[in-house]
């Protein structure tokens, strides 16, 4: 099964990146006589990441984007088509990389990993759109793609966060100021349903002037497994984006959740979390920017981070702080190339990160990302 497995990795892997040279050479953006509208693109992106937490395994803990220590790997190479055509719209990408190998589904359902977004859409009325199909998440102030981001890392709000999702959206835009979608969804970063029920979300985005934008995301339901007893979860997120003049940028991320049952001293109680994220990303000379960060998490009864062990012999969620500096040069206005340190810093009884044979409270790293968009 492995064996076949692997050699399923490299058939996609060298389909992609045959793709991915043709889209080079070609700049491809067919347009057939019927009016239809045929646009293809790309990404890669590459990175190098060290830590100083001696755990014993290549993966590092709470990492999406650069999950392996100590190599030369690829993030992501993916290839996106979207079709459109009237009042029809589709968008499939397929992608390859340890950002989909680590954190899209396992085994029994692995292919999933080669799949991004396939989806499709009509128009029933101007301004509205009905799409069906696999998405990445509509919740968070950060994105999958290191590029556009400011950080090659993302922070522990954004970890926490789904990463994909799978079922309907119906999408409204009221004025060129205020958009909004709802959504019926499989659960909370899951593609195959894991129990019985739906989760619910849904987007309200308002831009009152031109540099400024204000999200609000939510999504609620029962995200437990097939079996389990039901515990109800509210997930809500805001999202601020601000540019006070045009070479600064601020990005504001806060998550607040609840949980019914959740509560560790009183399991008959609802339990919450909240996580937030603050960034600043300055153009000083054209071409550079340096970027910083601050990041929060509390989720003390484990919603989202699970249990850890702790100096006392009694579980609980993370809370932890970190903070990170980020250095990027852009070669061409579509490719980037970021260094980033970065230390993240838990609860001093909490036992997770590792120093030589004792436990550590503070994780430092730093990471190299260098990638392109076509």
């Amino acid at each position: 099964m492995t064996k076949i497995y692997s050699k399923i990795q490299l058939v996609v892997f060298l389909v992609c990146i045959t793709m991915l040279n043709i889209l080079l050479m070609s700049n491809l953006n067919i347009k057939a006589q019927s009016g239809s509208d045929f646009k293809i693109s790309g990404y890669a992106d590459t990175y190098y990441a060290y830590d100083n937490d001696n755990n014993g395994n290549s993966l590092r803990q709470f990492s999406v984007i650069s999950p392996v220590r100590d190599q030369f790997r690829i993030n992501l190479a993916q290839i996106t088509g979207k079709y459109t055509y009237k009042n029809l719209r589709s968008t499939v990408t397929l992608q390859f990389g340890d950002i989909p190998r680590y954190n899209w589904p396992q085994a029994p359902n692995e292919y999933l990993q080669y799949i991004q977004e396939a989806n499709v859409g009509f128009r029933p009325a101007k301004n509205l759109w009905i799409d069906a199909g696999y998405f990445l998440t509509h919740v968070g102030a950060e994105g999958l793609l290191p590029v556009y981001n400011f950080m090659n890392t993302q922070a522990l709000a954004t970890y926490y966060e789904p990463i994909y999702q799978s079922g309907v959206k119906v999408s409204y835009d009221f004025s060129d100021k205020v958009y909004g979608s709802l959504y019926l969804l499989n659960g909370y970063n899951v593609l195959a349903d894991n129990n019985l029920n739906k989760s619910f979300g849904m987007q309200l985005g308002v831009k009152p002037v031109s540099n400024l934008e204000i999200i609000y995301n939510n999504i609620t339901g029962n995200e437990q497994s097939q079996g389990s007893p039901g515990k109800m979860r509210i997930y809500n997120n805001l999202v601020v984006k601000y540019s006070p003049v045009k070479k600064l940028d601020f990005l504001l991320g806060a998550d607040f959740a609840t949980q019914q049952k959740s509560d560790l001293n009183d399991t008959a109680n609802s339990a919450s979390m909240f996580s937030g994220l603050l960034a600043v990303r300055y153009n000083f000379v054209t071409g550079f920017y340096v970027s910083a960060r601050g990041e929060y998490h509390d989720d003390k009864n484990g919603i989202l981070s699970g249990l850890y062990p702790t100096l006392n012999g009694v579980s609980s969620g993370l809370k932890a702080s970190g903070f990170a500096f980020a250095l990027q040069y852009n070669p061409t206005d579509n490719s980037f190339i970021r260094t980033e340190a970065r230390m993240l810093k838990t609860d001093s009884d909490l036992i997770i990160f590792t120093k030589g044979n004792t436990f550590s409270e503070t994780r430092t790293e730093i990471t190299l990302g260098t990638g392109i968009v076509f």
